[in-house]
């Protein structure tokens, strides 16, 4: 995909994560079977995901074995997910082997700890695509558990003929044969409200990403509805963008359109509602004041709607809404990287369907290991969010560790070597009434500290994951204060029970308050 249209559609940047450790040193997690809590088997609560927890990042596919297969450019899109049965999937993203358009849809097969543990089954050009388009990719799918029939969510780019340096997108609808690879164009369903001449005029270039198929039932009636960020002009010619916006059509037509190598018409959300065409009509904002969702991925689940999606070039977030339109919550940060590069999350459920998350899922993220996308540096990266509201509680420690100058609090892994345990507690790892969470952040390249503040403190620092929950006042089982420390002249933060920070009347060392209660 062309990154030159995130500084026109107002990022200047895609959404960056810190998946590791930044600087050099990095925090992962093992690779483990059970990964994911047993809050896989359940359902999100009707009132949303609460107790987020978002577990460390892990590279799926490392730059090195991406180029052993000959993944170039890839993953360049979100992807689509098939569950082929047991352990066995086919991960869909688009990429350019040998960096030579066209663009193709690629297919690998494996786990969903190892995406590529099969290879590469099949790379195919999308078909049927007019002129004028110098771009054509595809991900996210939706298969029709009755058919078998698989339709892809594709992503075209149109050049402006007096400025081919700028562009304009499309969603457009395509059918996925399993058992070639093959990607047939079946036509748009969604173009912004500003035209493709008023946009090229302006010289800005709108991309509205790839988005998601999720299935909505709204009265009687199933719909399949996608997510884009949406661009108007004003009457000078001004184009903005809404923060998300959403168009829908009923599943059934869309089957059956799509079985006739054709695409149903498709409505957009506005003023209430779905009255304007998906190609070219008005949207509503369904997130105003909030920042604008790039890429978004909304996933359904039995009664609630989650996205995952990046809103600035530093940050990827979470929000739910319970019919995936209206009541949108505030946007929870999920994870942030001031060192690399992030861009395309999916959600994917580990359960029948990758499709419903459930109250635990994973969220894979194309990630490259620069400050700018550089596809000699380009991995897989996945993590781990669980929605903690309503699980049993169990306790984890929380260790305190030094290599005798540097100190790092976690939950997780310890990031580099010559570290040692010098004190543990323990935390919660889950949402529990009279707790707050800590989250593990990072400062520069090897300042960790944890936060009560699900942003860190702010913009220009990393979040790592969440360590756990911590008591706000003592309770019945044993526990100790913690507080936070800071020692200046080392810009290197730990955590101790004693309020002086071990260092009573030494300048040098800062008391930051106390984080809470830490069980024993």
């Amino acid at each position: 995909m062309h990154f030159r249209s995130l500084v026109a559609s107002g990022l200047a940047g895609v959404v960056v994560i810190c998946a590791t450790a930044c600087g050099g040193t990095s925090r992962t997690a093992d690779v483990k079977a059970a990964e994911l809590p047993r809050a896989m088997s359940r359902s999100v609560s009707s009132d949303g995901c609460r107790g987020v927890s978002v577990g460390p990042a892990r590279a799926m596919v490392d730059t090195a074995t991406a180029k052993r297969l000959g993944l170039d450019i890839w993953p360049d899109t979100a992807l689509g997910v098939i569950r082929d049965g047991d352990d066995r999937y086919r991960f869909l993203s688009t990429g350019t082997p040998g960096g030579r358009p066209p663009q193709q849809v690629i297919v690998t097969s494996g786990t969903l700890s190892d995406p590529v543990a099969g290879g590469v089954v099949s790379e195919r050009p999308v078909t049927n695509v007019p002129a004028g388009y110098d771009y054509a990719g595809g991900g996210p799918i939706y298969r029709d558990p009755a058919s078998g029939l698989v339709l892809e969510m594709l992503h075209l780019e149109r050049p402006y003929a007096d400025d081919p340096g700028q562009f304009y997108t499309e969603l457009h609808l395509g059918r996925f044969d399993p058992a070639t690879g093959s990607v047939t164009r079946l036509g748009a369903i969604v173009s912004p409200h500003a035209s493709f001449e008023l946009a090229g005029r302006s010289k800005t270039t709108i991309d509205i990403g790839v988005s998601s198929l999720s299935v909505v039932t709204a009265g009687s009636t199933k719909y399949l509805y996608v997510y884009f960020p949406d661009a108007s002009a004003d009457a000078s010619g001004k184009i903005a963008f809404s923060g998300l916006s959403v168009a829908r059509a009923p599943l059934d037509d869309v089957l059956s359109a799509a079985k006739n190598g054709q695409v149903t018409g498709w409505s957009k959300y506005a003023n209430g509602g779905w009255e304007q065409p998906g190609l070219g009509g008005a949207s509503s904002d369904l997130t105003p004041g909030q920042p604008m969702a790039w890429h978004p991925d909304v996933a359904r689940d039995e009664s609630v709607s989650i996205m995952v999606a990046g809103v600035s070039p530093r940050e990827m977030v979470l929000a739910d809404s319970a019919d995936g339109v209206t009541g949108w919550s505030a946007q929870h940060p999920l994870f942030r990287d001031t060192a690399y590069y992030d861009a395309y999350p999916t959600v994917v459920g580990s359960g029948s369907d990758p499709a419903h998350p459930g109250s635990a899922f994973f969220v894979y993220y194309t990630q490259w290991q620069s400050s700018s996308p550089d596809w000699s540096k380009a991995r897989l990266m996945r993590r781990s969010v669980t929605c903690t509201e309503g699980l049993t509680a169990a306790k984890v420690p929380f260790v305190r560790y030094s290599d005798g100058t540097r100190h790092q609090v976690t939950t997780g892994p310890v990031a580099g070597a010559g570290y040692h345990e010098e004190a543990r507690w323990n935390l919660l790892t889950a949402q529990t009434p009279g707790t707050i969470p800590l989250y593990g952040c990072l400062n520069g390249a090897a300042d960790y500290y944890v936060s009560t503040d699900a942003g860190c403190g702010g913009t220009q620092y990393s979040i790592l994951q969440t360590e756990g929950w911590i008591y706000t006042d003592p309770p019945e089982a044993p526990s100790t204060a913690l507080y936070r420390c800071y020692i200046r002249s080392l810009g290197d933060h730990f955590v101790s029970t004693r309020s002086d920070c071990e260092a009573p009347g030494n300048p040098d060392v800062a008391p930051e308050g106390r984080l809470g209660y830490a069980l024993t």
